[in-house]
């Protein structure tokens, strides 16, 4: 039987509170654009995970962002590191995908390279070596399979 995916809601409240009133100030579209981006890294974390472990994660959502929920999943070094950096990769991509297209079609905006930024800048922040973040599961992930292919030799 295939479990749904379950969208839990950490301090609802806050959360529905704090995002209704900042998109309602968000005329400029700044919040939205970084929304967009959050949710871009972490479809690419959710995606491996499907394709790592052939179920769909749960999510948190919080004050804080959107997050998978990881706690009691056994994984590799290996598959920690490709589920770490499928996020940061989704947000390099799509940042050079939107350079690519304008300078392509040679329709430049402040729109794309907004865009852009604010994926650079989501992806950079992510890869910070920080507890939580993208950046110390890579790191992690790195130093244990650097130390399981020296136990194998």
């Amino acid at each position: 039987m295939r479990r749904k995916t379950r969208l839990r809601l950490r301090a609802p409240a806050v959360t529905l509170f704090l995002l209704a009133c900042l998109l309602s100030l968000d005329g400029t579209g700044v919040l939205r654009t970084g929304l967009l981006c959050a949710i871009l890294h972490e479809s690419a974390h959710a995606l491996v995970y499907r394709k790592l472990w052939h179920r769909w994660p749960d999510l948190a959502l919080s004050p804080f962002g959107i997050c998978l929920q990881l706690r009691g999943v056994p994984m590799t070094p290996e598959e920690e590191l490709r589920l770490a950096a499928a996020g940061p990769l989704a947000n390099l991509l799509a940042c050079c995908t939107v350079l690519l297209y304008m300078q392509t079609a040679g329709q430049y905006s402040y729109g794309g390279y907004w865009f852009a930024c604010t994926n650079l800048l989501v992806g950079g922040a992510n890869l910070l070596p920080l507890p939580g973040l993208d950046g110390a599961h890579i790191l992690h992930g790195m130093l244990l399979s650097r130390v399981c292919d020296k136990i194998r030799q």
